[in-house]
């Protein structure tokens, strides 16, 4: 599970939250409760010294701002779905939310509305909440109009300081699609846009080290500390982002044809499940056909078919039975691309794709032997990489 728990489907696109993401909210709900509300509610108010109103307040703030940011990454779900590319999940955690979108764009003006969307959402958003509280009656001293006033600066805040151009935050896209649609080479834009997001992080975390020791004043060294994170992870997301596209890159060079494995593993359909488990037990993961009595293909078993049988029944139960089948099975063509195999793969969350050419299965393409191409040509020969 990597930490992260389901909590909905939104549109159809599963909804977790990280246990990271607790913190979070624990740190914002605690910070508002405890110094920015008692603070900002004027003397005259009957809430100023009320402790409860200000817990009360604070949580609402927390958990209504992440709903905003998560309409934020759903508006960047939708808008990607809408090009036809998947979005396997969106996740809440420390940070913010991160909409798993498993496929980069096919045009510069795709990565420009998909990247544009998420800033303007939050700034909509911003304009919602702000005519939310001037309906309210705007009051100072009231915990509703005080709440909706916070929401509103910190959607406007989220919509500006993402456009920042910091690649991979959307104003780095952004940047990257705008020079993708001048020069019309993305892997040179994805370079120069990936320097740009390390360079912010590099000075994130200087600003954030000179607040820590106090070298100026406008910002206190709690802050500082919060500067210094964001820094390193927006420079980690940049380097790790700038990596991706060269093993993409790389991947892009080699087709299904030259990669796949030509020796099917098949079992028969009424095989039991020990037999397939017989077959598979020195794979960590693994990928066998089913086939009748005339070796025509009928579908896949996988780990993942295995874990769907309940453990009661699996010992009267056949390949058959746990297969997928072929007409359901996720394929790839002989001359689809590596990167588009391991996007496929990512999307579908599987390991293994049959490759079938003329209605007939050829070969299967594995998720390692992806990586260790990419592990290859990058990570042994790193002086071929290019660094950004």
């Amino acid at each position: 599970m990597n930490g992260n728990i389901p909590i909905l489907r939104v549109l159809g696109i599963p909804i977790k939250v990280n246990v990271s993401w607790f913190i979070t909210l624990a740190f914002i709900t605690t910070m508002l409760a405890l110094r920015f509300y008692p603070e900002v509610i004027p003397p005259g108010s009957k809430y100023r010294e009320d402790e409860a109103v200000h817990w009360a307040m604070a949580l609402a703030s927390g958990l209504v701002f992440f709903t905003s940011i998560l309409a934020h990454e759903l508006a960047h779900s939708v808008v990607a779905r809408k090009q036809g590319i998947p979005v396997r999940s969106i996740t809440l955690f420390i940070f913010g939310g991160v909409a798993q979108i498993t496929a980069e764009a096919k045009r510069p003006l795709h990565e420009f509305l998909m990247a544009i969307v998420g800033p303007l959402t939050s700034i909509a958003l911003g304009g919602v909440f702000f005519g939310a509280w001037f309906l309210s009656g705007a009051s100072e001293k009231d915990p509703v109009p005080l709440v909706l006033e916070w929401l509103f600066f910190m959607n406007v805040i989220v919509g500006i300081f993402n456009l920042a151009p910091g690649f991979p935050m959307d104003g780095g896209r952004v940047v990257r699609s705008l020079l993708w649609g001048i020069s019309g080479n993305f892997y040179g834009a994805t370079r120069c846009a990936t320097v740009l997001g390390r360079s912010m992080g590099y000075a994130m975390m200087g600003l954030g080290a000179l607040a820590l020791f106090r070298a100026f004043t406008f910002i206190d060294p709690w802050s500082g500390i919060w500067f210094l994170v964001l820094g390193i992870f927006l420079e980690g997301s940049a380097r790790q982002s700038w990596t991706q596209t060269q093993a993409l890159n790389t991947l892009g060079k080699y087709n299904a044809e030259d990669i796949m494995s030509r020796d099917l593993e098949t079992v028969y359909r009424r095989a039991t499940l020990s037999m397939v488990r017989d077959r598979s037990a020195r794979r960590r993961r693994f990928m066998l056909f089913v086939a009748d009595e005339d070796d025509q293909v009928l579908g896949v078993v996988t780990e993942k078919e295995l874990a769907s049988i309940a453990a009661q029944r699996r010992a009267a139960s056949t390949a058959e039975d746990a297969m997928l089948k072929a007409d359901r099975a996720v394929t790839a063509g002989p001359r689809d691309d590596g990167a588009k195999l391991l996007q496929t793969m990512e999307a579908e969350e599987v390991w293994h794709l049959p490759v079938v050419a003329e209605s007939r299965v050829v070969g299967v393409v594995s998720k390692e032997s992806l990586l260790r191409i990419i592990a290859n040509r990058l990570i042994q020969r790193p002086s071929l990489a290019g660094q950004p």
